[in-house]
């Protein structure tokens, strides 16, 4: 017969468990976000998007750009970032999760991203790379606290 710690264990595994799978859920929501930021540009695109982070979530884009804080991030998913970009698909894969604490995680991801470039005569581009993550649970459920971005070139 089970005891009080054997309960308590697999109550913390599961939860650990649902959690791992919502945060999974989190980038894939991320991800198709984005990618209506670009295919389908305007204020209701980039509000579902920015809704993802914290209120003083962080996207460091590299060379595209930093944001910080909700009203920001809203900014650039309005108003600058679709201007570079008509088209994309984000293709988010190989998580690596780690609780940190009870209501913090953090992950690393790697990315491909098929996009088409802003302007006339544009073609297709593939972007690879990763993100690092770090996560809040809050009381709406687990929200990006953090998403840096690495970009990886490969060899010619």
């Amino acid at each position: 017969m089970p005891g009080d710690n054997d309960n308590n264990l697999l109550v913390t595994r599961l939860t650990q468990l649902e959690d791992r799978e919502a945060i999974k859920e989190l980038k894939a929501a991320y991800a198709r976000g984005a990618d209506a930021v670009f295919n389908n540009p305007g204020h209701e695109s980039a509000v579902a998007l920015s809704e993802l982070f914290t209120q003083n979530g962080v996207l460091d884009l590299g060379g595209f750009g930093r944001f910080e804080g909700r009203p920001a991030l809203l900014n650039a998913f309005e108003n600058i970032l679709p201007q570079g970009t008509q088209w994309s698909t984000h293709y988010i894969l190989s998580p690596i999760i780690e609780f940190t604490a009870e209501d913090k995680a953090k992950a690393t991801w790697y990315f491909r991203i098929e996009s088409v470039p802003a302007g006339e005569g544009a073609t297709p581009i593939a972007i690879f790379g990763n993100y690092t993550d770090k996560y809040r649970k809050t009381p709406g459920g687990w929200k990006i606290r953090e998403t840096l971005t690495g970009y990886f070139i490969p060899p010619a």
